[in-house]
């Protein structure tokens, strides 16, 4: 089929490729005005195992399992702000932050964490900016103030130091998340008003064409009649 075939069928059927894309666009614009963006805060922290103390007339390795050490326990720490427990003290700290009730299930709903060699980067998603940063402030409190304890230790030779490199100074709404997706929701609707279009038109029982008369019915064609328009332009 030619691109003029393509086009005439468009042609033919633009209620349906204008009214599904029309409909879909209402319906952004309907979520737009209802739309209340979540912030997030961020805060990025470095892990470091203490060194044992090892008495002069022993190896030190060089200090090699230190450093593994260190890896192991950024992954670990990577599960322990996942946790319910984490969850239970940041939600106590941000509350006296905030002077406001916080619940557990929010601070765990709304955190995340990755690690980048023995850094941890936190991000913290909540309805407002101060109270973004207000939990992920209280979650890098817990992080220094308990570290290993989370761990069961309490011996301070396997205790941890807890260093702060970026701190949560401020939140940042997901707009551009939320209007990447009504773009992808407009261009779905189009493709679907183009597909419907050629669906309605291939269930079709008329024929508009000679050359689809002479292709359905496999026959010659001899005369075709103008339609009334046509003959109208033909005479101006």
């Amino acid at each position: 089929m030619e691109l003029k075939a393509y086009l005439a069928i468009l042609w033919r059927r633009r209620v349906i490729v204008a009214v599904v894309p029309a409909v879909a666009l209402l319906a952004i614009v309907v979520q737009a005005l209802q739309y209340q963006p979540r912030w997030t805060a961020s805060a990025t922290v470095i892990v470091t195992r203490l060194p044992q103390e090892t008495p002069p007339d022993q190896y030190r390795y060089d200090e090699y399992y230190l450093y593994l050490t260190n890896e192991y326990t950024v992954d670990d720490f990577t599960e322990v702000v996942r946790g319910n427990v984490f969850a239970t003290d940041v939600a106590r700290r941000a509350e006296a932050l905030l002077g406001s009730p916080v619940e557990p299930g929010e601070v765990q709903g709304g955190i995340s964490v990755t690690r980048r060699n023995r850094a941890v980067l936190l991000s913290i998603t909540a309805r407002d900016p101060q109270r973004a940063v207000a939990l992920a402030t209280a979650a890098v409190d817990a992080l220094r103030e308990r570290g290993t304890q989370y761990f069961g230790f309490t011996d301070p030779q396997r205790q941890v130091i807890v260093q702060v490199i970026e701190q949560p100074n401020s939140a940042v709404p997901d707009t551009m998340r939320t209007r990447l997706l009504w773009a992808i929701q407009l261009v779905v609707a189009l493709a679907a008003g183009l597909f419907l279009a050629f669906l309605a038109d291939y269930f079709a029982d008329a024929l508009y064409t000679p050359e689809e008369v002479q292709h359905a019915l496999r026959i010659p064609v001899l005369v075709t009649i103008p339609t009334a328009s046509e003959r109208r332009s033909r005479a101006s």
